[in-house]
């Protein structure tokens, strides 16, 4: 059984507030508990959210650092996300545009996509276009 300890409330309300950016735990738990106190609870309650797709797990390949992201309660597995490689803005496109590109994709054999997949590239912030 799960429990929703003030950790974990504290946890998703910070995801929640900051659901346009990806954070590592350190960075989590510098928010929520200046003393470090806390980070293997942290680890766990991440890895929880996680397993039940309130938070995306985003791992770099180029520097190994492994980020998280809300996502909401599940609604985002419906879609495809545009990530900002620079800022880390997340983009949600609407079902429509991703059912357009997942068919695209589809027609071309041989590959299938993860439900609420991301592709990765700037955002036109930026790039020093307007948003």
């Amino acid at each position: 059984m799960k429990y929703n300890t003030e950790k974990k409330a504290a946890l998703l309300a910070f995801l929640k507030e900051n659901s346009s950016r990806a954070f590592t735990v350190d960075q989590i738990v510098s928010a929520l508990s200046p003393s470090g106190d806390g980070r293997s609870t942290y680890y766990r309650i991440i890895s929880d959210m996680v397993k039940e797709s309130k938070v995306k797990r985003i791992a770099d390949d180029h520097t190994r650092h492994t980020t998280y992201q809300y996502l909401g309660d599940g609604h985002c597995t419906e879609h495809l996300h545009l990530k900002c490689k620079s800022c880390g803005r997340l983009i949600h496109l609407d079902c429509e545009a991703s059912h357009r590109i997942e068919t695209e994709i589809l027609a071309l054999g041989s590959f299938s996509i993860d439900e609420g997949s991301m592709l990765f590239g700037k955002c036109a912030e930026c790039k020093g276009g307007a948003v």
